[in-house]
């Protein structure tokens, strides 16, 4: 049984307000042990989540689109270094310093968990951690694993660019960030006057058609990348091929460049397919269509994930194939300025280092938050240890 109110609902109600009163209703069944709170701004769910770091309550539920989740994760992992300070671990090198293996904040320090409900359009990290898609199997699979204690320790990327960081499980550059640059520019206006971006999946296909049409596959960033503590892992259709290196500088000119702890991206887009949300390692995908038509013919396969057999067909051609890599830690730079997204979130790289180049620099931080999931998803990473002899 739960203990009463150790359980936090953050809901943010910028939008789908009908979404948010039935919600409510389906929570209020079990408001004996839930704390429900509405947000009123993005600071005041910042501020919520802050407070929840430093609170008896153990789970925080949130509702909201990926942007909320976005800066509910940072709100959360602030928090966390607040109460147990920086983490060291094995050195990896390259320019982040030490990479954290094994959280300080495990076992009583920091106890805390959080589940997001499906209340956006892309909702990329619940189609990652196979959260359902009906509102009241939602309520009930969270209830169910804060009953059972259905949890996974996962992975975050910590990001630096313009002397800030950021914290996220999914960076994009390129293709699908300048999609993103293209829906900012189609605003709708609210009662109130605001202007805000139109939200909805049909607005972003059509600005990625649109972009696509356009000077998508010709308008190109060349990106310098240098790898750290990581593998070249090549999956294909027959034949899987890897090596390993401490450190490997490449120069890239790619459709998109993708770097993820988990692996879809907007409505069930597999961008990231070979992600493994808790294994310590981050992992790049290098897209690099050679024109338009390439593009257009391996969308599907792209979208759901099927590299492999891009892979195929394009080895059979002599072209580029998708390259992957595993690695700890990695730096992209570009002569000049550059748009990315964490997590959905637009940003832009536009502040020089002191060699004159733009500069994102990324590292992975194992095991940094602790998910609520459902039940079938915490089996796919606990086997029936009681038919299993583990030495």
């Amino acid at each position: 049984m739960i203990e009463k109110k150790r359980v936090l609902v953050l809901i943010n109600p910028t939008r789908r307000f009908r979404h948010v009163r039935r919600l409510q209703r389906i929570l209020k069944r079990y408001d004996q042990f839930l704390e429900i709170r509405i947000t009123e701004s993005k600071s005041d769910l910042i501020r919520q989540v802050a407070e929840f770091t430093q609170s008896d309550y153990v789970h925080l539920l949130v509702w909201g689109g990926d942007g909320t989740a976005h800066d509910a994760i940072n709100a959360l992992y602030r928090g966390k270094l607040e109460t147990v300070g920086e983490h060291v671990g094995q050195d990896v090198g390259g320019p982040l310093g030490q990479l954290e293996l094994e959280s300080a904040a495990s076992g009583s320090i920091f106890r805390k968990t959080v589940g997001f409900f499906r209340g956006g359009t892309g909702n990329g990290i619940q189609d990652s951690y196979e959260v359902p898609v009906r509102m009241s199997r939602q309520v009930t699979t969270y209830i169910d694993a804060i009953q059972h204690g259905y949890t996974i320790d996962v992975d975050l990327i910590e990001i630096e660019y313009n002397n800030t960081t950021r914290y996220a499980q999914l960076i994009g550059m390129g293709y699908d960030a300048e999609t993103l640059v293209k829906r900012e520019q189609h605003k709708a206006k609210t009662t109130k006057g605001r202007s805000i971006t139109r939200p909805g999946m049909i607005q972003y296909l059509s600005s990625a058609i649109g972009y696509g049409l356009g000077e998508g596959f010709k308008k190109r960033t060349e990106f310098s990348l240098d790898l750290f503590s990581g593998k070249y892992a090549f999956r294909g259709p027959r034949v899987n091929a890897e090596f390993p290196f401490a450190r490997l500088s490449l120069k890239r000119i790619p459709v998109m460049l993708e770097i993820g702890t988990r692996p879809y991206y907007g409505k069930m887009f597999k961008v990231c397919p070979d992600v493994v949300c808790n294994d310590g390692h981050i992992d790049v995908y290098v897209y690099d269509f050679a024109g338009r038509l390439d593009g257009i013919r391996s969308l599907a396969d792209v979208w759901f994930g099927r590299h492999s057999r891009i892979n195929q067909r394009y080895a059979h051609a002599a072209k580029p194939t998708i390259e992957r890599y595993e690695v700890g830690a990695l730096q992209v730079s570009s002569a000049i300025p550059f748009r990315f997204h964490a997590d959905g979130e637009l940003l832009s790289a536009d502040l020089p280092s002191t060699d004159g180049r733009y500069r994102v620099s990324i590292r992975v931080l194992p095991r940094a938050l602790t998910f609520l999931v459902p039940a079938s998803f915490y089996r796919l990473f606990h086997p029936r240890l009681e038919e299993t002899v583990v030495k």
